[in-house]
This record gives C-alpha cells, sequence and structure tokens, in this order.
C-alpha cells in the first residue's frame, strides 16, 4: 500500500476496471457466438472471486470491480429492453470515459472548502466542495472519474434539485441553428459566446499541426495530446456552463417551450460513401457536422428537459417535427423553399411578410406546439404545394398574386 500514492492507486483502480469490464465483455460475446451455458452477473462474480485469489486483480478493491460488472450487466439490460435508445456495450479504452463507482459511501469535511471521502484500498481522498454539504452527506454513492485532460472528479449520487419558478402564462418556440445558437419566438437571439479566445484557438491549431508531425506513441506525442486535451476541456465546461445559464432562465421564464425534434446523429453521419460509391462535398459536410456538434444542440434539449421536468411548477415541453418550419409563413402559411432568400433573411412570396428566417421558423415551431397542446393536432407543418404523398400524384398550387 505504501508503494503508491492516492493517484497511482486511482491509475491502478481504472486499470484493473477496464480490464474486468473488457475480459467480461468478451466472454458474453463468446457465449452469444457459441450459444453455450447462460452467463449472468452471479457467475462472473464467482469468477471474479476465484481469479482474485492467485492474480494482480487483489491489488484493487473487490468492491469497485464487482460494480464493474455490475454496469456492464445493467448495459445489456439496457440494450436489451430498450435497443431503440442504448446501443450494445462496448470495449472500453484507455484515456475514454474512466471512472469507478463507490458503494458504502463514507464523507467528512475538512473546511468550507474541502472535503474527503473514503475510497476502498486508497484511503481518504481530497475533493473541492462545490455544492450543498448537506446534499453530498446524505448521498448514497459516487463516482470518481477522469476526463482526457487529467482532471479527476467525484460525482454523488443524489435526486435532481427542483428548480424554484412560478407559472408565467408565457409560451415560447425555440429554433436551433448554427449562425444564430438559439432564436425565439419573441425575437429574442441567445447567442452562445465564443468558446476559445483568439490566442486559445491559435495554440490549439499550433498543437495540432505540431501533433501531426509527431511519432505516434511517443511521450512528447502524449505531452502534445494532454496540452490539446486541456484546451478542449476549457471548451466544453464554457459550453456547458452556457447551456445551463440559458435552459435555467427558459424554465424559469416559460409555461411551454415548443422546440424541433432533431435528429441529430442522421444529420451529423458522414457524406465520405464507400470505396464502390464516394461521397460528394465530404469537406463541406464535415465542417458542417463539426459546426452543429459545437453547438451542443442534443445537451440543450436534455438539460431543458430535465430541469423542466424537475420544476416545482412543471414546464411542458413539446417537441415537433422540424419538415418545413424553416420554409412556411408564419403571417399567411404559405410554403416555398423560395421563400428563403438566404440564410439570415426569410421573405414570403405569397404576402410579402419579411423576418428574419429563424425567427420565422421560430414563431411556426411554437404555433406547431400549441396545436399539438390544445387540438391533439399535427405536430409537423404541412407544405401548401403538395397535395399528395405519392409522388406520381402530387400537384402544385399556384402562387397567389
Amino acid at each position: 500500500m505504501s508503494a503508491y500514492t492516492q493517484e497511482n492507486r486511482n491509475y491502478l483502480f481504472l486499470r484493473v476496471i477496464r480490464y474486468v469490464w473488457n475480459i467480461a465483455l468478451e466472454q458474453r460475446n463468446l457465449r452469444r457466438r457459441e450459444r453455450s451455458q447462460k452467463i449472468t452477473y452471479n457467475t462472473q462474480a464467482h469468477e471474479l472471486s476465484e481469479a482474485r485469489k492467485e492474480s494482480w486483480l487483489k491489488e484493487g478493491s473487490a468492491a469497485v470491480q464487482q460494480q464493474a460488472l455490475r454496469d456492464l450487466n445493467q448495459a445489456f439490460q439496457n440494450w436489451w429492453n430498450r435497443p431503440d435508445h442504448f446501443g450494445r456495450p462496448t470495449w472500453r479504452k484507455a484515456g475514454i470515459n474512466e471512472g469507478f463507482a463507490v458503494r458504502d459511501l463514507s464523507v467528512r469535511r475538512i473546511n468550507r472548502k474541502w472535503g474527503q471521502v473514503f475510497v476502498p484500498k486508497c484511503g481518504w481522498v481530497k475533493f473541492r466542495v462545490t455544492r450543498e454539504w448537506s446534499d453530498i452527506e446524505t448521498a448514497s454513492s459516487a463516482r470518481v472519474t477522469l476526463d482526457r485532460s487529467g482532471r479527476w472528479f467525484v460525482s454523488f449520487t443524489r435526486l435532481a434539485p427542483q428548480i424554484e419558478r412560478k407559472s408565467t402564462g408565457f409560451v415560447i418556440g425555440i429554433d436551433m441553428g448554427i449562425a444564430i445558437t438559439v432564436a425565439t419566438s419573441n425575437g429574442e437571439f441567445l447567442d452562445m459566446p465564443e468558446l476559445l479566445t483568439k490566442g486559445e484557438h491559435q495554440r490549439k491549431r499550433r498543437l495540432q499541426r505540431r501533433l501531426a508531425r509527431q511519432v505516434k506513441g511517443s511521450n512528447r506525442y502524449k505531452a502534445t495530446k494532454l496540452a490539446i486535451a486541456k484546451l478542449a476541456a476549457k471548451e466544453v465546461d464554457r459550453r456547458k456552463d452556457w447551456i445551463e445559464w440559458t435552459t435555467t432562465d427558459l424554465v424559469r421564464d416559460y409555461d411551454l417551450i415548443s422546440l424541433e425534434d432533431l435528429k441529430i446523429t442522421n444529420m451529423t453521419k458522414s457524406a465520405k460513401g464507400t470505396k464502390d460509391k464516394p461521397g460528394k462535398n465530404v469537406k463541406a459536410k464535415s465542417g458542417l457536422n463539426r459546426s452543429i456538434l459545437e453547438q451542443g444542440w442534443g445537451l440543450f434539449c436534455q438539460r431543458l428537459t430535465d430541469k423542466a421536468t424537475n420544476a416545482v411548477t412543471p414546464v411542458e415541453i413539446i417537441a415537433i417535427n422540424p419538415a418545413y418550419t424553416s420554409l412556411h409563413c408564419s403571417e399567411c402559411g404559405y410554403t416555398d423553399k423560395k421563400n428563403r432568400d438566404s440564410q439570415a433573411l426569410f421573405h414570403c412570396l405569397s404576402c410579402g411578410y419579411t423576418d428574419n428566417a429563424d425567427v420565422n421558423a421560430a414563431k411556426n415551431i411554437i404555433a406547431a406546439g400549441l396545436v399539438v397542446q390544445e387540438r391533439g393536432g399535427q405536430s409537423h407543418i404541412v407544405s401548401t404545394k403538395t397535395q399528395h404523398s405519392d409522388p406520381a400524384k402530387r400537384t402544385t398550387t399556384p402562387k397567389a398574386a
């Protein structure tokens, strides 16, 4: 025990857990291919106990390793019960989503800013207190994680806090984009600030060029990669901070929020294609994918929904089909792709209505959301140019004078 520092002991735990997870996953995959005896958590936990007697696994905590098997078992249960939402469990790799759970939690406070959590076979580990101490000491378990930039975190399990709010009677529609992060139906623009300063952007590009020239796996390569990861961590932290503040304000101010049901995974698929059928405009599509992911649409919708559900006075979230919302006139209802003069300007060819394109889309989104709420109608905009779903029977509606 004395030969290890606390940080080295935690690195050992991550290495052991990664090994236990991957071996257990390989067992289950082999059983699936060979149709052999069923493997459960109990059978694998018994084999782990036997393996610990005569191997280096005994250096790690038995409770932490058994929790890794529980996590794997739960991952398979999630995949079997909801394959549309959860994917098949995959291999764990060094430096990616690494962490371990601590059960039978024991914490103590040192002073106003610092506390300690007891990690088995590691002892009391110091952490910075960033939440109410009453929430920490009543937690049932914790999870210790290591991110790619080398920062250690401890997260305590507790119920999500409720957001204090009063009913306002206001409703709003929001349109998420790239040029403007969030446009609202009342004409507001909620723009995410620059996540990195000009100097940080330049340093990141310089480090990326240096990384491309270095020998993969060398010490200098690892040091450069860590420096890039630290800049990326700043970017992620600032994005999350903006999303937390913005979603909290929306939930406090509005009783109903209507947004687009965006299929972000489909929108950000690669256009590379295959060897036989290569894709087109691959670089442009890669840049678009990168811009979409930088905006954090998925996290924004998730946090907005979580906070709306946990508010003292619940907020209704309605997700509508985004089809035609950017081409549909919010004044007269005419839909035509030529209504969109440019990325920023919407001009209706029928009634002459002009507005910012994203604000017009947000107005269509809240209108569709109110229809869904009040009358149980369609959650999408219907094109005025197509009267039939069969392409052979489609007719074009003449434009109004």
